[in-house]
């Protein structure tokens, strides 16, 4: 294949990027904003999560001994898992609670199995979330179809 003479290239494009490369620079650029988009969203969710998670288990430790603050403590402990709870159901995703004794507080041997869950159900949420993401940008920029 003979290659045209340079000198006879219009003088625009000489020294410019090929069209093809800069569509592909192009979707290329789309394609990490979009994923940085999206993945800041997802790490807003599991980071919010965690440091929920964090503050209950440090409850749970200062309900466990005891002292004259236990009952705040339960307390403050039932309103993490709630709000944990809600915005679990709030992302569509069901997770069993921990069982309540009589007097209305979770009972402290079934927290940690529910942290258990949680972050067991928090990990895959993240992980098919950040496939599916990958999955739409290589569709969106007809790498597969």
């Amino acid at each position: 294949m003979k290659q045209e003479d340079p000198v006879q290239w219009s003088q625009a494009f000489q020294g410019s990027e090929h069209p093809e490369t800069a569509a592909l620079h192009v979707k290329k650029s789309y394609v990490d904003t979009m994923i940085s988009l999206k993945r800041e969203n997802m790490e807003r969710v599991y980071s919010y999560l965690m440091g929920l998670m964090d503050k209950a288990k440090e409850e749970l430790g200062h309900c466990r001994s005891g002292g004259s603050s236990a009952e705040h403590r339960k307390l403050a402990l039932r309103g993490h898992i709630d709000e944990i709870f809600a915005y679990l159901k709030g992302q569509a995703l069901d997770v069993a609670a921990p069982e309540k004794g009589e007097d209305g507080h979770f009972v402290l041997d079934g927290v940690p199995g529910f942290f258990g869950r949680v972050k067991c159900v928090l990990d895959q949420w993240y992980d098919s979330h950040l496939i599916a993401m990958y999955d739409e940008m290589v569709t969106l920029t007809n790498l597969k179809k």
